[in-house]
């Protein structure tokens, strides 16, 4: 499975894993690296500091012995030279502890054959200096005097000196070296760590980057699409990418479009079909209105011209039957686009769910970035704790704070759009509503059209009627021509009706922009088939199919008056 194809949450999961992942190496390489200089800093200071003030003690120490042998011969008191002699004793068995404590730290062959000579050089000393001490004891200083001022004893103490201040440079050169070098590791290590948090920071901002980019540009265009749909705009096209939250909602988005532009179109054909089914109507309720008064006018020659006013009834009645089978077309229509209409507002309502869904995982991502600022902020107080050495890891948990509040606000931007959209959808649906509640006026205007036409329909057949039996009486006929005057008036207001009703319908529609709209109107194209009663040069069909050459037409004419 793609990357662009996870959700979501998995996308931000596997970031901050990342994230998490590189601080964490750079925390165990640091860690690491201070517990090895601990280590060796540690052994410096046990094999070479230590010693140094063990060498040093033994050489004070030696220097003491040789002073207390020195006011041992000077003194007469023999209270004091026995003081003289515990002071030489004590100072000789803190020399053999420190030299003791500094043989355990020898690494280097010449060390531990410098400090070989330096015990054979004190062992001839020993024997030495309790003789001294035992002339001095007896009264014999002179001879104590010479022994102590005797070439040998003055070479032995010089080989001592040399001897101690031998291991006393070895163990500093030893100590030096080391130092320097574990210096050079120290700045090795701290180039590595900066190497690390450098490139850990890159890769975060690239992270950051792509995960920003993948997540906030598709949503970006689903609410530029769902404002161009707000606008009535459905002219657009919408791509669907990747298999994730957004993906789906563009999918949606896609289908929702679709289905808008063809529910729209619909519309907008029944509602021209309403305008021209209305017009017609109209037409041959003025048709019949006005027969109704040539009959009236005519009243008089009714007996002389009954078979005339019979066929003229039979056409009124064909007419009837006509605008009544288009009221029923029409009427089927303006139920269709009804129906259409709830389609789109279902459609319009799934979008408005769908953004509720991105609106609760915007705030995972909030609570995610809050949670991440959170460990950073931990992760500084830890790095502050640390001291010099946990400055390269505060850096990262600066990087990662910063990167969490990045997060957050792109969360709440992305909220904000999201409402917006919401808002916009709310709007479209309101006038989908208003749309609806046209179509259904429209729906209940054809309806009332319907039963007047029906009425005309009756009224023709009873005119029939009246005719075969005209004997009965001139009244009766007038009557009949009375009523059937007033119901086509009353037929032609409720055209006028319908007409207004589906014009106000188009307006509406024509605030949409649809795909692979016509360019021509229906009604122009109707217009143009010269539908006119009373004309003889008419070529276009009628509804239903028929031609306008085989349907007799009421002659609004006053030639056929005094023709009896």
């Amino acid at each position: 499975m793609k990357f662009r194809d996870l959700r979501i949450a998995t996308k931000l999961l596997i970031g901050f894993v990342i994230v998490a992942a590189i601080a964490g190496a750079v925390g165990g390489v640091g860690i690491y690296n201070l517990y090895s200089m601990d280590k060796k800093y540690t052994s410096l200071y046990q094999n070479y500091g230590t010693p140094l003030g063990n060498i040093a003690e033994a050489s004070l120490d030696f220097q003491q012995i040789r002073v207390s042998l020195r006011d041992l011969l000077l003194e007469e008191d023999n209270a004091k030279q026995k003081e003289y002699v515990e002071k030489a004793e004590t100072y000789h068995g803190e020399m053999t502890k420190s030299l003791s404590v500094f043989e355990s730290s020898l690494q280097t062959a010449e060390g531990k054959e410098v400090f070989a000579n330096l015990t054979a050089a004190l062992d001839e000393y020993q024997p030495l200096q309790e003789q001294i001490i035992q002339l001095a004891l007896d009264g014999q200083k002179e001879d104590a005097t010479a022994l102590l001022k005797k070439n040998s004893s003055a070479e032995l103490v010089a080989e001592i000196t040399t001897d101690i201040d031998k291991l006393f440079e070895l163990k500093d050169e030893g100590g030096s070296s080391l130092s320097k070098q574990y210096s050079a590791d120290s700045r090795k290590t701290i180039d590595l760590v900066v190497g690390i948090v450098v490139v850990a920071v890159l890769i975060a901002v690239f992270l950051g980057i792509i995960l920003s980019r993948i997540i906030s540009k598709p949503i970006v265009n689903m609410v530029g699409v769902a404002e161009r749909v707000a606008q009535g705009d459905l002219d657009l096209e919408v791509e669907a990418r990747g298999k994730d939250e957004i993906g789906i909602l563009s999918e949606a988005i896609r289908k929702m479009v679709d289905n808008l532009n063809g529910v729209m179109a619909s519309i907008s054909t029944a509602a021209q079909q309403v305008s021209i089914g209305s017009s017609q109507l109209s037409d041959t309720s003025i048709v019949l209105s006005q027969g109704a008064t040539e009959q009236a006018s005519t009243i008089e020659e009714l007996s002389a011209s009954v078979e005339e006013i019979s066929a003229q009834i039979k056409t009124n009645a064909d007419n009837a039957d006509k605008a009544n089978s288009i009221t029923g077309q029409t009427k089927l229509s303006a139920m269709d686009g009804n129906a259409q209409m709830q389609e789109m507002l279902r459609a319009m309502e799934d979008i408005n769910n769908a953004s509720m869904n991105i609106s609760k995982i915007i705030k995972v991502i909030d609570d995610i970035a809050f949670q991440t600022n959170i460990l950073a902020l931990n992760a500084a107080v830890e790095a502050a704790r640390a001291g010099q050495h946990g400055k390269g890891f505060a850096v990262v948990a600066e990087e990662v704070r910063n990167l969490a509040a990045r997060s957050a606000d792109a969360a709440k931007e992305t909220t904000a759009m999201i409402e917006g959209a919401v808002k916009k959808s709310e709007s479209g649906t309101k006038i989908a509503n208003d749309t609806a509640a046209a179509l259904k006026k429209i729906v209940e205007g054809i309806e009332n059209v319907a039963s007047l036409i029906s009425s005309i329909s009756v009224a023709s057949n009873e005119q029939s009627i009246g005719i075969e039996q005209v004997n009965q009486g001139i009244i009766q006929v007038s009557t009949v021509i009375q009523t059937n005057s007033s119901t086509s008036e009353e037929s032609a207001a409720a055209s006028e009706e319908l007409a207004s009703q589906a014009v106000l319908l188009e307006d509406q529609v024509q605030k949409f922009k649809l795909k692979n709209q016509k360019n021509y109107d229906i009604r122009k194209e109707a217009a143009s088939s010269d539908f006119r009663y009373g004309h003889n040069n008419s070529s276009k069909k009628i509804d239903g199919g028929h031609n306008p050459e085989k349907i007799k037409k009421i002659i609004l004419s006053d030639e056929e008056f005094g023709k009896y």
